[in-house]
């Protein structure tokens, strides 16, 4: 992963999804891990949909502590090895990265509401041809430089 970011890294999503059943309904990690190996295996979850190297996390100890809200690089030493059984290394144009079964399933379908929504605002508004202040009964308009919605007051 150069500098250039791809068109899916670009997007940065307004909220994510999160599945606590099938969280907890893995057995190794309801039994198999302490509850502060959980909130930073969850921590890790959260942050790799939205840190630099989306949907991936780095694969540095000197980042994860951070992204796992370890409090130390220490406390981040003595658990990661429970935590990151469930992260798969892979190498993505010389970068080493963590890849995530679920998040990767996530991060797709996110993308594909992304495109979908912002196809439809697209011709939805040259259509109508409506001022671009009338927002009534129509998707927010999509800001080019970010690729979110500018309206988010129903958040």
């Amino acid at each position: 992963m150069s500098n250039k970011k791809t068109s899916s890294q670009k997007y940065q999503p307004k909220y994510i999804f999160w599945h606590e059943l099938e969280f907890m309904g893995d057995e190794q990690v309801a039994m198999g891990m302490s509850s502060l190996q959980r909130h930073f295996y969850r921590a890790l979850c959260i942050k790799g949909m939205f840190c630099s190297t989306r949907p991936y996390l780095p694969n540095d100890d000197n980042l994860l502590w951070l992204l796992a809200d370890a409090g130390s690089s220490q406390v981040w030493l003595e658990n990661k090895d429970a935590v990151l059984v469930k992260f798969q290394p892979v190498e993505i144009e010389g970068v080493k990265l963590l890849a995530h079964k679920r998040l990767l399933r996530d991060w797709e379908l996110l993308l594909k509401d992304h495109k979908k929504r912002v196809k439809g605002g697209k011709n939805r508004w040259m259509k109508s041809g409506k001022n671009n202040n009338d927002h009534s009964g129509e998707d927010a308009p999509e800001d080019a430089e970010t690729g979110t919605d500018i309206d988010e007051s129903a958040v």
